[in-house]
Order: structure tokens, then C-alpha cells, then sequence
């Protein structure tokens, strides 16, 4: 199966780098996974009461570093899915 790595863009411009990836059969699985991940990161943010990344985005790309998916956490936000 591929490769794909989700990393994050930061408001500012940051980027985190994900140096791992995780595997996956299609990009809807991985559409899928990126709105789970971001619902979790901004449950988390919030629970903890740390500053929400509302503005980040997962940048995903395949194991050629090509960008395949911008998924804004503004839309994992908006969305109703599946929970993390």
C-alpha cells in the first residue's frame, strides 16, 4: 500500500514535518484519516485548554514528496465524521 505523510502547515507558516507516514489503500481512506486526525487535534487543543489550531491544514503528501491533499482543520471543524 502507499506511503502518505501528513504534515501539518501552521497559521504562521510553520511547517511540522510528519517523518514517518502511515499507509493507506486510496486517498478517500486518507481524506478519511485527516478529518479524524484534525477533529482529535483540535478536541485536544481545546480539552486541554491549549490554543486551537483552527487555521493549520494537513499538506499530504505520497512517499515522492508530491502534494496530493490540502484538508483544512477548519473543515474537520465545520463537518460531522467519524469520531478519532
Amino acid at each position: 500500500m502507499p506511503r502518505y505523510f501528513f504534515h501539518i502547515r501552521h497559521q504562521d507558516g510553520r511547517l511540522a514535518e510528519d517523518p514517518e507516514g502511515q499507509e493507506f489503500a486510496d486517498l478517500v481512506d486518507v481524506e478519511e484519516n485527516a478529518m479524524a486526525s484534525a477533529k482529535e487535534i483540535l478536541a485536544e487543543g481545546l480539552l486541554g485548554g491549549k490554543p486551537v489550531l483552527a487555521g493549520a491544514v494537513f499538506e499530504i503528501c505520497d512517499e515522492n514528496k508530491i502534494l496530493l491533499l490540502r484538508f483544512p482543520f477548519s473543515e474537520a471543524a465545520e463537518k460531522p465524521g467519524a469520531r478519532p
